[in-house]
C-alpha cells in the first residue's frame, strides 16, 4: 500500500511529465521539422549524451530484464516516429484526443491475449470512442489537404495502439530498474528506427532556429519521461492513470495561445466523445479492481 505523500509525489511527478511531453511536441511543431527521422534522431542522441555523462554507474544490462526493454522501447520508438509524422499534418490538440485512446486499446489487447470475454459495457466504450475518432478525423472540415489529415490522424492512432502494446510489455520489466536505464534504451531504439528511416526515404534539413527547436525538443522528451517512469515505479498505474490526460488539456492552452488554433465543432464533439469513453472505461476497471 502506497502511503499518502508517496501517492502524492507520483502524482505531482505525472502532471510535470506531462507538462513537459505537451511542450515538447510544441518544440516539435512550433520549429516546423519536416523531416521527421533527423530531428528524433538528433534529438536522442542529445538525450543519450546527457544520460550518460550523468549516470555512468547504472547497470545498462539488468539481468532477465533487457529483451523487455528492447522489445517495449523498439514498439515505443516506432509509435513516436508515427506520431510525429502525423503530427505534421494535424494540429497538436486533435492529435492529443486521438493519442487518449490508448487506454482503451491497452484494455482491448489485454483481453484478447488473455483471450477473456469483451464485456458489453467494454464494447460500448470503444464504440463511443470510435464514434468520436471518426468526428475528429473528418475530412468535411476546413484544412488544406483532407487526405493528409486524414493520413495525419491514422497515423496517430496506429502510434496509440503500438504505444499500448509497448506500455503492457513495460509491466514486466518491473520498478527495480531504474527510470533513467528504460529512457535510455528508447532513444537507443530511435536512433535505429530513425537511421533506417532516414536512409531510404529521409534527406537533412536546416533552417534558422534549427539547433535551439532541437535541444528544447529533446530536454522537455527526457525529462518528461524520466519523471513519468519515476511516478510508475513508487505506485501502481491504476492511482495514477487519470493524470496522463492532463496532456490533453495542456496542449489544447498551448495550441490556442501559440498558434491561435481551436479545435472545429466536430472536433470539439469527436474529442468530448473519445474522453468520455475512456474516462467511463478508466472509472469500470477502478471499481472493478477496488
Amino acid at each position: 500500500m502506497e502511503d499518502k505523500n508517496t501517492l502524492r509525489a507520483a502524482i505531482i511527478y505525472m502532471l510535470v511529465a506531462y507538462f513537459f511531453h505537451a511542450v515538447q511536441i510544441t518544440f516539435f511543431k512550433y520549429g516546423h521539422f519536416s523531416i521527421v527521422p533527423q530531428s528524433l534522431f538528433i534529438r536522442s542522441i542529445s538525450s543519450l549524451i546527457l544520460i550518460f555523462l550523468f549516470q555512468q554507474q547504472q547497470n545498462y544490462y539488468p539481468k532477465l530484464k533487457t529483451q523487455y526493454l528492447i522489445k517495449s522501447q523498439f514498439l515505443g520508438a516506432i509509435g513516436s516516429s508515427l506520431y510525429f509524422y502525423g503530427l505534421n499534418f494535424i494540429s497538436l490538440s486533435e492529435a492529443a484526443i486521438l493519442f487518449s485512446t490508448n487506454s482503451i486499446w491497452s484494455q482491448l489487447i489485454v483481453s484478447c491475449m488473455k483471450r477473456e470475454h469483451i464485456t458489453k459495457s467494454r464494447l460500448i466504450n470503444s464504440l463511443i470512442c470510435i464514434i468520436g475518432i471518426g468526428l475528429v478525423s473528418n475530412p468535411t472540415i476546413n484544412v488544406e489537404d483532407p487526405f493528409m489529415h486524414i493520413i495525419g490522424c491514422l497515423s496517430i492512432l496506429v502510434c496509440s495502439v503500438v504505444q499500448s502494446l509497448s506500455y503492457i510489455t513495460m509491466k514486466q520489466i518491473g520498478s527495480e530498474v531504474s527510470a533513467t536505464i528504460v529512457t535510455s534504451y528508447f532513444h537507443i531504439m530511435i536512433i535505429i528506427t530513425s537511421s533506417l528511416w532516414q536512409q531510404y526515404i529521409g534527406r537533412f534539413e536546416y533552417f534558422t532556429g534549427y539547433w535551439f527547436y532541437i535541444f528544447g525538443f529533446a530536454f522537455f522528451t527526457l525529462f518528461g519521461q524520466i519523471l513519468q517512469f519515476r511516478a510508475q515505479t513508487i505506485v501502481t498505474y491504476d492511482k495514477i492513470c487519470n493524470y496522463t490526460y492532463s496532456q490533453t488539456l495542456y496542449v489544447i492552452i498551448i495550441d490556442y495561445v501559440l498558434f491561435r488554433k481551436i479545435l472545429s465543432l466536430n472536433g470539439f464533439i469527436g474529442g468530448c466523445f473519445i474522453l468520455f469513453g475512456v474516462f467511463k472505461q478508466l472509472s469500470e476497471d477502478k471499481k472493478i479492481r477496488g
